[in-house]
């Protein structure tokens, strides 16, 4: 067909030997041994079928572009009546083939692109009702952010490049119920967009920026979880019609908005179980009645290794005494000093603190001279 239907073929005289009537005779005698190829292909292999079927769409559309490109030249050709009907008869025919074959199976019609002859007439019967739902909403008392993601998230749904048949079926089908429902209120707006998986970005910006305001307004963490449940419970109780959707591509609204709850829920568990750990520890340290050194744990373990080291200390079982000073002291950052750790950076020790500990000796020696004048005595 490609061949038979080619310009150049008319340019070099052929149209005088052409019979559109036996053409269009032929053309429906070879359509009717496509449809029954096609059902036995379906019964084989739903791919081969399916791209059976993309491949009349392809025709489709190399016929649409003989009949543009004769339209762009002015000759005897492109403005010939029979020309013209040869190619939009043509059109028609494998447009309701292409539907007739389709009602053998939805899935394969709904992912089928439309046909550049089709599509044009589909957008602009999409816009126009776009349009209208525009009036519709200057009238409604629903969120004007939400009114506008509803608006966006359709008209690039009439956009896209490429679409087809469950595009514009979703498309129609969402302006049809919302200009037969008038929505009392935002969460009735909400409600229909998620059953019918309206999952557009904005739409799941819209509900996480509107549960997280919710969460903001109420700082008992308990109470928050409590929210994030009801909302739980609000979109499992709704009946999601699950052929349509706005991008099939992506995870459905159901699924997005539950991951969303589910990551949200198990955060405020976790500051939950923090809060309960630092109740605890303060509990603990008001019972132990720990006494605080104003040192890092670092320098602390060092100064008790100092003590140790020049005998002040016993250097017997000092496990044991780093043990002692882990249970009874703490620091202003660790209320509960480990006596592992405290033992082990003793003895690690880098500069930092070796030169700091330094200069809490030397302000010691520098005090003992001040107020008790020992300057003068020589060390022995």
């Amino acid at each position: 067909m490609e061949d038979e239907l080619n310009p150049d073929r008319f340019r070099q005289g052929d149209i005088h030997n052409l019979n559109i009537s036996d053409h269009f005779i032929g053309l429906k005698k070879r359509f009717k041994e496509f449809r029954l190829c096609f059902i036995e292909m379906l019964n084989l292999s739903k791919k081969q079928a399916a791209a059976a079927l993309l491949q009349l769409v392809f025709l489709s559309d190399i016929i649409y572009n003989y009949l543009i490109s004769l339209q762009k030249t002015s000759s005897s050709i492109s403005t010939s009546p029979e020309i013209r009907q040869l190619y939009q008869t043509t059109l028609s025919l494998l447009e309701s083939l292409i539907e007739n074959c389709g009602k053998y199976d939805a899935e394969i019609i709904n992912n089928l692109p439309l046909t550049a002859y089709s599509i044009q007439n589909v957008r602009i019967e999409l816009r126009y009702r776009l349009e209208r739902l525009k009036l519709c909403f200057k009238e409604s008392d629903i969120d004007p952010e939400l009114r506008e993601l509803v608006i966006c998230g359709i008209k690039l749904l009439i956009s896209r490049k490429v679409i087809n048949r469950a595009d514009v079926k979703y498309a129609t089908v969402i302006l049809n119920k919302i200009d037969e429902t008038r929505f009392s209120s935002n969460e009735e707006m909400e409600n229909f967009l998620y059953r019918y998986d309206f999952n557009t970005p904005s739409f799941f910006n819209f509900m996480v920026k509107k549960i997280n305001s919710q969460l903001l307004d109420t700082p008992n963490l308990h109470t928050q979880l409590e929210t994030l449940i009801a909302f739980e419970d609000r979109i499992n109780g709704l009946l999601l019609i699950r052929e349509l959707r706005w991008s099939v591509k992506d995870e459905s609204i159901r699924e997005q908005l539950r991951n969303f709850a589910k990551e949200k829920k198990l955060y405020i568990r976790e500051r939950i179980k923090l809060r309960r750990v630092a109740m605890q520890d303060n509990k603990m340290s008001e019972e132990s009645d720990r006494m605080q050194v104003n040192l890092p744990v670092a320098q602390f373990g060092l100064f008790i290794r100092l003590f140790i080291e020049r005998g002040i200390l016993q250097n017997e079982e000092v496990g044991k005494t780093f043990a002692y000073y882990a249970r009874h002291f703490r620091t202003p950052r660790t209320p509960f000093i480990s006596a592992e750790s405290l033992q082990k950076k003793s003895t690690d020790i880098d500069f930092s603190t070796a030169k700091k500990m330094k200069g809490h000796l030397i302000s010691m020696v520098n005090w003992l001279n001040k107020h008790h004048n020992t300057s003068g005595i020589r060390d022995s």
